[in-house]
């Protein structure tokens, strides 16, 4: 049983080592008998030997086919290959002309004299090339587009076949062997035909080779940047093999949630065409600040946006990395409110760093998605949800403030100390703004002094402080309204037995 499968198996791995070979003796074949055709042979006083060798190189060919037809069967048989070998095959009836008619019962081999001709059909032998390309490779994955592949190309062998064999024949029609001069002449039109075909067969092979591959490549690149985020296209276009490759490295994630869905849904009353446009020109102008900032664009999620930089597909360290997230995040707002969409005008995002996460390709034998994991991703989706209820327009983690506190196109505020779902330890949760949109940033130190006084359980002084900020904003601060409110019923109701100035994000 092993010897029975282990048989096919070696001639397959044969004919495949073979295949160089063969293209080069095809090569051999086609100079030969262009020099034939310019009487080299008989001028050198070789024609002898010339027959002889033709001969053998057509058997060859002959033995070729017949060895294909034997191991791979159907699978050869109703490919395009096997056409063009066949063809290609046919002029070792020509090379029948020369073998010695001894004796009147072989004078009929003379009559294969006609078949000279058939010479012509070894520049279809250049055609072997194509084998070689991976993407039109014998036992290839069968597709509707390799079927109609297969079938343009025999069509147009055939078709080539068929014209050349005439044109080349009505060279010779009425040219008697005696005719020296009249013979040489069509000789010499007939070498002129077979090179012409050879540098049209070279052209076809040229684009093949590498022109088709490039619109393929780009086509499918750009499909790959619609369903996958560019830097990670690209590297795939490049190296296909580090598909499922994942790597542990730094890196800082958001969450950008555009507000007022539910509400556009309910005035639009159902019109979902209307929502889409909307939706999508807010989330353009986000994700293209997104890119000018090198940003992994990981997926959407509904009306959501996740985004991170991170990993070996992107340059520089943790601190680049944050920057870099913070200041799209910083110019996304920014962005999103430039475009004065009537629904769409705001959003609230969450962000964390991490020393260490895991990027790469995650899914399913069948499928995978390039992502990244670790616990600061679950952090920055919780952080992203308590946006609102803190009444900041974006949270971000202590990480990524001691990564980017040497950035002077950043200032932060301390919004105070959360606790967020599924989580036991409460952090220090700060918020972002650019320092070239933010004005007069005294208010920051006042809410800052206020915070240290809520912390500190100085109640009445904190109230003071925040009401202050408040004052102090042109449009008020949110944050400190939620504090103002915290500090009223504590003052009011006292603080309970093991308070914590923390915030308890709520679902």
């Amino acid at each position: 049983m092993v010897q029975e499968r282990g048989g096919p198996r070696g001639l397959e791995g044969f004919i495949e080592r073979s295949e160089g070979y063969v293209l080069g003796l095809a090569g051999l074949a086609v100079l030969s008998y262009l020099a034939e055709l310019m009487g080299v042979w008989s001028h050198m006083g070789l024609k002898k030997v010339y027959e002889a060798v033709a001969l053998s190189l057509d058997l060859i060919f002959v033995a070729d086919l017949v060895l294909k037809v034997a191991v791979q069967r159907g699978r050869y048989l109703r490919g395009p290959w096997f056409v063009i070998d066949l063809i290609s095959a046919l002029p070792v009836l020509s090379s029948l002309a020369i073998l010695p008619a001894a004796g009147q019962g072989l004078y009929f081999v003379r009559g294969f004299r006609l078949f000279r001709i058939l010479r012509t059909l070894r520049a279809l032998r250049v055609l072997r090339t194509l084998k070689v390309f991976k993407f039109v490779k014998q036992g290839a994955q069968i597709t509707p587009e390799t079927r109609a592949f297969n079938r343009a190309l025999v069509i147009s062998v055939v078709i080539y076949t068929v014209l050349f064999m005439v044109l080349v024949t009505g060279l010779y029609a009425g040219v008697a062997d005696e005719a020296a001069g009249a013979m040489q002449r069509a000789r010499e039109v007939e070498f002129y035909l077979v090179v012409g075909s050879l540098m049209g067969m070279l052209l076809v092979m040229v684009v093949v080779r590498f022109q088709i591959p490039e619109i393929a490549a780009q086509q499918v690149r750009s499909l790959l940047n619609v369903a996958l985020p560019e830097q990670v296209a690209e590297h795939f276009m490049k190296h296909p093999e580090s598909y499922d490759r994942t790597v542990r490295a730094p890196a800082t994630v958001i969450f950008c949630d555009i507000k007022g869905f539910t509400s556009t849904v309910e005035r639009l009353g159902g019109d979902l065409v209307t929502l889409k446009h909307h939706l999508e020109r807010a989330m353009d102008v986000v994700t293209a600040v997104h890119r000018r900032y090198d940003l992994i664009i990981d997926k959407f999620i509904g009306d959501a946006i996740m985004s991170f930089r991170g990993g070996d597909l992107v340059s520089g360290g943790a601190p680049e990395h944050a920057w870099r997230v913070v200041r799209a995040t910083l110019d996304g707002i920014q962005a999103l409110e430039d475009l004065d969409d009537p629904y769409f005008k705001e959003m609230k995002i969450g962000g964390a760093s991490s020393e260490v996460a895991l990027i790469g390709a995650f899914g399913t034998s069948s499928r995978l998605s390039y992502t990244i994991l670790g616990d600061r991703v679950n952090l920055a989706a919780r952080l992203e949800g308590a946006v609102s209820q803190c009444g900041t327009r974006n949270l971000f983690c202590a990480l990524t403030v001691e990564l980017t506190r040497d950035r002077q196109d950043i200032v932060w505020r301390r919004f105070g100390r959360l606790r967020v779902q599924g989580k036991s330890e409460a952090l220090d949760i700060y918020e972002a703004f650019a320092p070239e949109r933010l004005g007069d940033r005294a208010w920051i130190d006042l809410y800052h002094a206020a915070l240290d006084a809520f912390e500190g359980s100085r109640f009445e002084e904190a109230r003071a402080g925040f009401e202050g900020v408040d004052a102090a904003r042109p449009e008020g601060d949110p944050p400190s309204r939620r504090y103002i409110e915290r500090c009223a019923r504590l003052i009011e109701q006292g603080s309970p037995a093991g308070w914590e100035p923390v915030f308890q994000t709520e679902k």
